[in-house]
């Protein structure tokens, strides 16, 4: 198994998350995410990410299987908080975790996210993943002049990576993003407001 524990953490600091200020595992039974597939592991964490005045808390789900990971993040702000909406392909070029991404094809809209598909070597070795990183914002922040442009209360991040070996020929290249919206359709999420 070459999908490893370290490339989550290293995934779920590239979601934007500020440092783990509170980070807290907590049981995963009734959490704010789910994930309804088979997996070897589910951690469930809640992390304080305010900063200063500004207000925010992350719920984090971590799934690990022999053939895939999944790293999903909702983050929700208080009072005069907002998260700057950011396109898939943007956060794709902050990415920590690998050594070399390569997109597949062009952005899609699934099941109400942005997602972009990609080719990844996780840092330090020499095998490849299939990984898609998906994004859905919703929530009006209010009336404010938004200093980081358009931007919304609450956002829901994910990063799904496979091993290319267990997904037959017709799941891989474009084919890949059937499987993301299969496993997107797997996940239980706070409503879009």
């Amino acid at each position: 198994m070459r999908v490893l524990c370290a490339l989550l953490a290293g995934l779920a600091g590239a979601l934007a998350l500020a440092p783990c200020a509170g980070a807290g595992e907590v049981s995963c039974d009734g959490f704010a995410l789910g994930y309804d597939g088979e997996a070897k592991q589910k951690t469930c964490k809640v992390e304080d990410t305010s900063t200063g005045d500004l207000t925010s808390e992350a719920k984090v789900l971590d799934v690990l299987d022999h053939a895939f990971s999944l790293n999903l993040v909702y983050e929700h702000t208080g009072f005069r908080t907002y998260l700057p909406a950011r396109s898939p392909t943007a956060l794709l070029k902050e990415l920590s975790g690998f050594d070399r991404i390569t997109p597949i094809g062009s952005e899609r809209h699934l099941r109400g996210f942005d997602v972009i598909a990609f080719d990844a070597t996780p840092r330090g070795e020499a095998y490849v993943l299939l990984c898609a990183l998906f994004v859905r914002y919703s929530g009006n922040p209010g009336n404010y002049e938004l200093p980081g442009g358009p931007g919304a209360k609450d956002a829901v991040r994910g990063v799904y990576c496979a091993e290319p070996g267990f997904l037959p020929p017709s799941e891989q290249g474009q084919g890949f993003y059937t499987v993301v919206d299969q496993t997107i359709a797997r996940l239980r999420l706070p409503p879009a407001d």
